[in-house]
């Protein structure tokens, strides 16, 4: 296969698999605790309800991220709406230091990213949720993703999902591969694991993304590609909505999946 063909195969690949779980996780928010007497399933309807009528309230939500890529550096920006259509990122910390002029003029950030307070889990298949083990504040359950999201992660890649025992908070997503597998006969994924966690934000009043690790390693016969990513999500402000701004845009911008290559060839810090 040629290196360009190959190439574009091996990113076309792994990109089906990002968008379900490294930034599309999913609407929880704070969910009432049903008694001794509820089910299991009724728990579960209750982490599933979506709760559309806080969904525009919490992409107006400011908050800071910070993004590592493992051997490259760092970056950490705030994302706040109350700026104007297209002035919301702000550049903050380069490897943990004041940018410089020429980092700041250089700064172009990423418009179509996923907010951390406004989660999805329509990419789990329902039907295929057990019970593997509970104690007294948590439940933890095994999992597959919806055949259209690859067919690859369930085959080879085994899903857990961790919820509070009585009120059914979303407290962590992991997906690993416990060994090797091949996709294709030149592409082989050495190493998969996606670790989402989430926490109850006051400022949202729900559940938000607050980590998520990310490690890929692929080998083909033409190159390696070796990735680990962890981002953070802190600092929420929901006190500073815009009054203009347009909703339809802002939930254009937001809702927009995270391109695979903005993944898996992040700008080294420092040239952005």
């Amino acid at each position: 296969m040629p290196r360009r063909s190959c190439k574009t195969a091996l990113f076309s690949l792994v990109g089906s698999f990002l968008p379900a779980l490294l930034f599309s996780v999913s609407c929880v928010g704070v969910v009432r605790a049903q008694g001794q007497e509820s089910s299991l399933e009724n728990l579960l309807d209750e982490v599933f309800r979506e709760q559309t009528a806080d969904v525009r309230s919490l992409r107006g939500c400011a908050y800071t991220q910070l993004t590592t890529v493992k051997d490259v550096g760092s970056m950490q920006e705030r994302f706040d709406p109350s700026v104007g259509l297209g002035l919301e990122w702000q550049l903050l910390q380069v490897n943990g230091k004041d940018p410089t002029d020429k980092q700041l003029n250089d700064y172009e950030p990423k418009l179509r990213t996923r907010h951390p307070a406004v989660l999805n889990l329509d990419f789990i298949d329902r039907d295929s949720l057990q019970l593997l083990d509970q104690s007294q504040t948590d439940l933890l359950l095994s999992f597959k993703v919806e055949p259209n999201t690859s067919e690859s992660l369930n085959q080879h890649v085994s899903h857990r999902l961790t919820i509070h025992a009585d009120t059914g908070q979303l407290f962590q997503l992991k997906s690993v591969a416990s060994e090797p597998f091949r996709v294709q006969p030149w592409l082989l994924i050495q190493e998969y694991e996606s670790v989402s966690t989430f926490r109850f934000e006051k400022q949202t009043a729900s559940s938000v993304l607050e980590k998520v690790t990310f490690k890929l390693k692929v080998k083909s016969s033409e190159r390696t590609l070796d990735r680990e990513v962890t981002k953070l999500f802190s600092d929420f402000d929901c006190n500073q909505l815009s009054p203009g701004e347009d909703p339809k845009q802002l939930i254009d911008d937001l809702d927009t999946p995270v391109p695979s290559q903005d993944i898996l060839n992040p700008v080294h810090p420092t040239n952005r």
